[in-house]
């Protein structure tokens, strides 16, 4: 999201070499948010360091991306990698830290795809619900074409490019603090990232060259009325153009399955 926010370099090389995933997807041209506005919406941290977005479903159950659950290389990461902030508007303070104690992402998720890019987390210990901490209901179909939705989280705010001897160089800027953002529901069959969408149920389109997530909101929630429809997937590389949602309706049945098996 493009709003007041800090450049953060982040050092991947002094975590565990290949262990830790980078940040996935942001909001751009958001608002600074409270998490009293969105309490389902979850900080997923590693060694510290927030990696992904995810919602609360229930008391000790968290959805999030698949992508998020797996190294830089494709690996599985293990529950206990995780920690989820909960509770608070800031990254990397306040709320409350839970471990993980069971990951489930889609079986077949092939890694840096878009296709069943949906998991589930059981916590190690149950939340006790406040006005900061609360669960999300799940959607029951997807939202119509134009239909304004919610999405919040700690992504990336700005990407700088620049080019050395003909190689591209991106840096980011992360914001401490939550964003959010209203995006517009595309029609499915706008372009993303090269490809088109092509009437696919599993997946949804919204957002712009404006408004958009980026590096950081991967996982996080995209809501309408107060119901979790979308789950962030991916985006543009630059982060400038409209973004991917797993369909939370097309998996629902799944989710409530793959609850029941962790």
């Amino acid at each position: 999201m493009f709003f007041s926010c800090f450049l953060l370099l982040l050092a991947f090389n002094v975590l565990s070499a290949g262990r830790v995933p980078q940040p996935e997807n942001r909001i751009i041209r958001g608002n600074s948010i409270e998490i009293e506005q969105v309490p389902w919406q979850v900080s997923l941290q590693i060694q510290g360091q927030h990696i992904c977005g995810g919602s609360i479903y229930s008391k000790d159950i968290i959805i999030t991306a698949a992508h998020c659950c797996i190294t830089v290389e494709g690996l599985p990461l293990e529950a206990k990698d995780f920690e989820i902030r909960v509770g608070s508007a800031l990254s990397n303070t306040g709320g409350r830290l839970v471990k993980v104690a069971a990951i489930k992402p889609f079986e077949t998720y092939v890694s840096k795809t878009t296709e069943s890019d949906i998991a589930v987390m059981r916590l190690s210990e149950p939340l006790e619900f406040t006005n900061n901490v609360q669960p999300i209901p799940l959607a029951e179909k997807n939202p119509a074409p134009g239909t304004l939705a919610f999405v919040s989280g700690w992504g990336a705010t700005s990407a700088q490019h620049s080019y050395l001897n003909g190689l591209e160089d991106v840096e980011y800027s992360y914001p401490i603090h939550l964003q959010g953002v209203l995006l517009q529901i595309n029609r499915p069959t706008n372009i993303f990232g090269g490809l088109l969408f092509s009437l696919r149920q599993d997946l949804i389109s919204a957002g712009s060259f404006w408004q958009t997530t980026c590096r950081g909101d991967s996982g996080g929630p995209l809501v309408v009325n107060q119901q979790l429809v979308g789950v962030v997937s991916s985006g543009s590389g630059m982060c400038n153009g409209t973004a991917a949602f797993t369909s939370v309706p097309y998996f629902k049945k799944w989710i409530l399955n793959a609850i029941k098996s962790i």
